[in-house]
């Protein structure tokens, strides 16, 4: 039997790092005005990218998500940062009650009725 003279790379999984991080929230921003600094057209942007030139402009108006592939192509060939670790993001925190004093809870205020005509 003879064996194949090309094999296919085995699908490679994200890196951790990456699979933990999120896309900045001002990505359609950053996309155009890093390929406008390069002097790149969208169409030398999605051919580098190896995408069509419809999901750059999609992109770039913030009607689409770039995958986690793509945003990490985007960056290299760009040279900004799309994707940030999740611990970094400005998320707010949910307030948190003193867990000494639980305060009013929903059955405290809760008022339950029962069905006519049950026997209990």
């Amino acid at each position: 039997m003879i064996a194949p003279t090309h094999t296919h790379a085995p699908i490679e999984k994200l890196p951790k790092a990456v699979e933990e991080s999120d896309l900045i929230e001002e990505y359609p921003t950053a996309v155009k005005e890093a390929r406008a600094k390069l002097g790149l057209s969208q169409q030398d942007l999605a051919f580098k990218a190896k995408e069509k030139v419809t999901v750059i402009q999609k992109i770039e108006i913030g009607k689409m998500l770039p995958t986690m592939r793509l945003a990490k192509e985007l960056e290299h060939i760009l040279r900004i940062r799309l994707l940030v670790p999740r611990d970094e993001l400005d998320i707010p925190a949910p307030p948190r009650r003193p867990s000494h004093s639980p305060g009013v809870t929903l059955g405290d205020v809760a008022v339950v009725r029962h069905k006519e005509g049950s026997d209990e």
